[in-house]
């Protein structure tokens, strides 16, 4: 019985919904945000090349700083036989990162910005809290990246770059603990998960301006082995408690190595004429690592317990396609269009903690600057694909759902240049 409590500990670092398939995220950019991100990194319109690819920012002429948040809006129905579960939340993003131009040819910089997170929350009587083994409440993860960078430009037009990386990451899930009981599922208790760690990992990139109005961009993200360590509560009903042997109240030490993945980002920027540009982006995610979660649990009473779980997740990529249109000195407008595809395998491997599913974006924002200033603004709205789970497991209780999501991000940003 504990075993099954705590394998569901997994679930803390790849239950996703929203934002890009799987659990990673893009949101440290508005002017990235307002074109589906497309042209991540080669873009030069803000300081955030760092975090996508470090070789442009060679582009930003003028040292500067800048902050901004993306709030994301989640809206998702859990379809059952049941009836249906509605989850409405949002979820706030914010980053800073600031650049400083030594001369022509050596650009610094640092950041702090999400690049992996997520949150789902069921209430604690709905359908998939109460009628599945899982019990899948409420799950949370931050990563967060500290970042410091460095990029050199070539006179033949080629610039290098590179980011070393300090990664936090922080989450908890809870859970309805659901056992067979006088012949039915009921709730025997509650589970609170938590945990934390820290890595570490590289970022390299290179970027080739033909002119000044066409450039090409590949970046590489260095996977990172997440050295997690928690605590995991567990509060059983006294019937329970009796009938498994177990104690009321139990305090669990927790461990999991999960690994965030590699990445692969080729982007391209053209401007055709004095008011139009396009960008493009193709990335290529090595979800494959994440075929098993590696976790293990250690208590005074069970002593050490491996709680490996397959999951099974395959590559995956994401197209993106921006527009430009520089309306004046002060006004620039965009919008863009991508589709992210999931690293979901099948409904079998598709869980109410991970229903993750592929989706389009469709996005628009604009800029404006005066003098030292430029204020940036975002909205993207997410068509998801619905998607089902298939539920198998031990339990009496066979709980398939469908679920249709959809979400909202507005991100709201400030520069200022030196």
């Amino acid at each position: 019985m504990k075993k099954t409590y705590l394998a569901a500990v997994a679930a803390i670092i790849y239950a996703g919904q929203a934002h890009s398939a799987g659990y990673q995220l893009n949101e440290f950019s508005a002017t990235g945000l307002g074109r589906a991100f497309a042209g991540m990194g080669v873009m030069g319109d803000d300081y955030s090349a760092m975090g996508y690819n470090p070789a442009g920012m060679t582009l930003v002429k003028r040292s500067g700083i800048q902050a901004g948040v993306t709030g994301t809006q989640i809206f998702s129905k859990a379809e059952s036989k049941y009836g249906t579960d509605k989850m409405n939340y949002l979820v706030p993003l914010p980053s800073l990162m600031g650049q400083y131009n030594v001369n022509d040819k050596w650009f610094l910089g640092a950041g702090i910005y999400v690049p992996f997170g997520l949150s789902t929350k069921y209430k604690h009587d709905s359908n998939v809290a109460t009628k599945s083994g899982g019990g899948a409440r409420k799950s949370d993860l931050e990563v967060v990246d500290f970042n410091l960078s460095a990029a050199y430009k070539f006179d033949n037009g080629l610039s290098l770059g590179a980011s070393a990386i300090l990664r936090r990451i922080k989450g908890q899930l809870t859970s309805n603990i659901n056992r067979v009981m006088y012949g039915r599922l009921v709730n025997a208790g509650y589970s609170d998960y938590q945990v934390k760690g820290w890595s570490k990992t590289l970022h390299l990139g290179a970027m080739y301006e033909f002119d000044e109005d066409t450039r090409i961009g590949l970046a590489y993200r260095f996977k990172s082995t997440q050295k997690a360590r928690g605590k995991h509560y567990i509060e059983l009903t006294p019937a329970a408690a009796a009938m498994t042997g177990q104690d009321v109240f139990t305090r669990n030490t927790t461990m999991a190595d999960p690994e965030l993945p590699a990445s692969w980002i080729l982007s391209g920027y053209h401007r055709f004429s004095e008011k139009w540009g396009t960008s493009a982006t193709v990335r290529y995610t090595q979800w494959h690592r994440f075929y098993i979660f590696p976790a293990k649990s250690y208590g005074p009473t069970t002593g050490e317990q491996n709680l490996d779980v397959a999951y099974k997740w395959k590559d995956a990529w994401t197209f993106s396609l921006g527009e430009e249109y520089y309306l004046n000195d002060n006004w620039t407008l965009r919008f863009g269009t991508a589709w992210d595809q999931t690293p979901t395998p099948s409904n079998d491997y598709r869980t109410n903690r991970i229903p993750d599913v592929d989706r389009i974006w469709a996005a628009v924002g604009a800029s404006y600057m005066t003098g030292n200033h430029q204020f940036d603004i975002g909205y993207n709205h997410l068509f998801m694909m619905h998607g089902r789970t298939t539920n198998k497991n031990e339990f009496t209780e066979d709980l398939n759902v469908k679920y249709k999501s959809h979400s909202n991000m507005f991100a709201l940003q400030y520069q200022y240049k030196f």
